[in-house]
């Protein structure tokens, strides 16, 4: 498996849609989508923050060596994907729902 294949699929495991993993790495969607196809590499600094917030291993996304993840996989669900569908469910939403979406929050805080 090469490095595009393990970026790709580890993201989807996680469901993270590639702007929501993007913003969570501090890169545009279209650099994410390059590494998916192989018409860039990551930095290694993006490598780590990458397998930092997918949960895996740095060797195992850089060089496919090793186990893919830290921790063993459980069925109960975790705070990456939870942050990960928010941020996909606010990708889908307008303005004037983002908008209460935010007031309920700084409600909450």
């Amino acid at each position: 498996m090469n490095l595009t294949t393990r970026i790709l699929c580890s993201r989807k495991d996680k469901k993270f849609s590639q702007q929501a993993l993007a913003d969570l790495i501090g890169v545009s969607r279209s650099a994410l989508a390059q590494w998916e196809t192989s018409m860039s590499s990551p930095s290694l600094g993006n490598l780590r923050k990458m397998a930092e917030i997918l949960e895996i291993s740095f060797e195992w996304l850089a060089t496919g060596r090793g186990n893919q993840y830290l921790v063993q996989v459980s069925d109960t669900i975790c705070d990456s994907e939870v942050d990960g569908e928010i941020i996909n469910q606010l990708y889908r939403m307008n303005l004037m729902k983002k908008r209460a979406l935010l007031n309920m929050i700084q409600a909450m805080a």
